[in-house]
């Protein structure tokens, strides 16, 4: 993506649920934002807003390119699918033997791609969320995730972090894991409050550690 084209943009962003007041943001080109602040901030409903399946009590949350989302529930999968046919229900364009080719990146290869995703371990079901959201078409050029690693054993870490590795667009992951920020190579931190605070993993390592506010 090239570095000057505009990803999203925020002006006077009101959030419906959580601190943020006063949002304004530009994200141009591939940039990799880590995304964090207190329990209760607003991280999810902000990314949800972006979405638009939130609507802000005032303001503009516009984007500008294509964008996926993977939220802490996977609710992107069909229970009732297999995972191949997950992937295909997001990108229906596709050819079944593409969809499979790119599947064995994810660890699903022959009949494992034939799997129901309501028989998934956790660690497969987030595989197969990771791959729905990531081989969906058009190819998300900003892809969201919101508190990815959490409940995730280090084998699908690493299987995200490799993911994430060959992914050429824009990054926004909301999250407290900072080792796992720091392995993606995050370009940017923002902290939510009131506004959105240029912050640095430094501060982020100190807030984390600091006891909740009452």
């Amino acid at each position: 993506m090239p570095a000057g084209r505009t990803v999203l943009s925020l002006h006077e962003l009101h959030l419906r649920f959580g601190k943020l007041h006063d949002g304004n943001l530009h994200v141009h080109g591939p940039e990799r934002i880590a995304l964090v602040g207190r329990n209760g901030a607003g991280k999810t409903t902000l990314l949800r807003t972006l979405t638009g399946e939130l609507a802000p009590l005032s303001g503009q949350a516009r984007t500008f390119v294509p964008l996926r989302f993977l939220p802490q529930r996977l609710d992107v999968l069909d229970e009732e699918l297999s995972v191949a046919a997950n992937v295909a229900r997001l990108a229906p364009r596709v050819t079944d033997n593409h969809i499979r080719s790119q599947l064995a990146r994810f660890l699903f290869k022959g009949a494992r791609a034939e799997q129901l995703a309501g028989t998934l371990s956790g660690g497969e079901r987030f595989r197969a969320a990771l791959a729905a959201t990531m081989l969906a078409a058009p190819a998300p050029q900003l892809l969201m995730l919101d508190e990815p690693t959490n409940n995730l054993d280090m084998a699908s870490v690493r299987q995200l972090t490799s993911a994430l590795d060959s992914y050429q667009g824009a990054l926004l992951i909301a999250g407290h894991d900072l080792p796992f920020l720091e392995s993606v190579g995050i370009t940017r931190w923002l902290l939510l409050a009131e506004e959105l605070q240029e912050t640095t993993a430094e501060e982020v390592r100190d807030l984390l550690q600091a006891p909740e506010a009452d």
